[in-house]
């Protein structure tokens, strides 16, 4: 009968471990196909616009799916046209935005856009989460967008996640902390949210796309916001420790 060495049984161990580990966070990923039709797991979907001076306030605006994805039309002072590329979520006149209100506290991992094509338009993007209290399981008053500035909302829970430059056909990685929400919003990139996180490739102007596709996991604290371990913290951990046996079994051969 062949006896197993007990560095081969380790090492089997530590890479179930890796498994173990990586698995739930793949399982439990919900992919959003975004269309006219709000899909299960997703509560509501609402469009605003807000100009682009600090003392602008945000209105409704009007969201529609279109061939590449989800676009925004601005409803108020000027009604925008619905022609190309002003039927796209856009930051030229004003900026506009799309907030996701989930069913429960999700992860939002991942977005892609669906038009642009990249020798078009830019594609700049702004995401931001609520990490405040909730009313009812709803948006307080004074921290809904509409009727607010942008600096209101930064003031009243509204956190800049980042800013990030999509590409036609390529998933964006959104949330490296795998922060948490209910409340999303996906904004045309505006400096007036924040700096210094996410990509360092945007600008200021004419940035258009359409968003197809979100990507998320339920999970996090309660209320409105919280966090969880990040996947690449837990892969790096079994890996090092896989890694650190096998290190000790070539050491051991060595011998």
């Amino acid at each position: 009968m062949k006896i197993e060495k007990c560095e081969d049984i380790m090492t089997r161990k530590y890479l179930a471990m890796t498994a173990l580990l990586l698995a739930p966070l793949a399982a439990n990923a919900t992919q959003w196909n975004l269309s006219s039709t709000i899909p299960a797991g997703i509560t509501s979907i609402n469009a605003y616009s807000v100009g682009t001076t600090a003392t602008s306030t945000f209105a409704s605006a009007s969201w529609s799916s279109y061939t590449g994805g989800l676009g925004v039309r601005t409803l108020s002072p000027t009604l925008e046209s619905t022609t190309s590329p002003e039927h796209a979520v856009d930051n030229v006149g004003s900026i506009e935005a799309l907030l996701f209100r989930f069913d429960t506290n999700t992860i939002l991992d991942k977005l892609s856009i669906g038009w642009p094509s990249p020798t078009a338009y830019d594609s700049d993007i702004s995401v931001l989460r609520y990490t405040g209290t909730l009313t009812n399981n709803a948006l307080p008053t004074d921290r809904n967008i509409t009727g607010e500035t942008i600096s209101d909302l930064i003031t009243r829970g509204w956190e800049f996640v980042g800013s990030y430059n999509a590409t036609q056909g390529v998933v964006e990685d959104i949330n490296p902390n795998n922060l948490s929400s209910s409340f999303w919003l996906i904004s045309a990139y505006s400096s007036s949210w924040g700096s210094g996180l996410g990509e360092s490739n945007v600008d200021g102007g004419n940035d258009y796309f359409k968003l197809s596709q979100i990507v998320g996991t339920a999970g996090g604290g309660g209320g409105g916001a919280g966090s969880v371990p990040e996947p690449t913290s837990l892969l790096l951990l079994a890996s090092g420790m896989l890694g650190w046996r096998m290190n000790r079994k070539s050491q051991s051969i060595a011998a």
